[in-house]
């Protein structure tokens, strides 16, 4: 039976394949390691491949998590992904705390000033990534949650 080819299915691909280029541009211009390049560039390649063949994708999901219903094994695999992206922010900021006390405590004298970055630059990379965030949840996330609608058994 052929299936229909949603507008997403077209363009989650694309945006994963700019942000790709994105991460391998940043490598290229050692912003970013190759772990964090392969990292980047897996989970997009999987955004793209569950954007493209969402039921091929599930069924595999629940396969390889055990949970017999696919929309529970993505709700339960994006749950774990998030716990540990926030526990990698956590301990980055920890480790930043850290630093920033080591680097206070051997401040040569009291007057010594410590030149920070503007907060125009950091607002204009959290508005980037918030966009990015945007656009991943109405491109990824919405249209797999209208698909999965009729089918929920609760």
């Amino acid at each position: 039976m052929p299936q229909s080819f949603s507008l997403y299915q077209l363009l989650v691909p694309l945006f994963a394949a700019l942000m790709i280029a994105k991460a391998v541009s940043q490598f290229l211009r050692h912003r970013r390691t190759l772990r964090e390049l392969c990292v980047l560039c897996t989970i997009w390649s999987g955004v793209s491949l569950v954007a493209v063949f969402p039921d091929f994708s599930m069924h595999w999901l629940s396969k390889f998590t055990g949970i017999k219903s696919g929309f529970y094994a993505l709700i339960f695999f994006t749950l774990v992904v998030l716990v540990y992206g926030f526990l990698q922010l956590l301990i980055k900021m920890e480790d930043n705390e850290r630093t920033l006390t080591e680097l206070v405590r051997r401040s040569p004298s009291p007057n010594c000033q410590i030149k920070l970055q503007s907060p125009e630059k950091n607002n204009k990379k959290l508005s980037a990534h918030s966009f990015q965030l945007l656009l991943f949840f109405l491109f990824v996330e919405l249209p797999l949650l209208h698909d999965y609608r009729y089918n929920f058994i609760p």
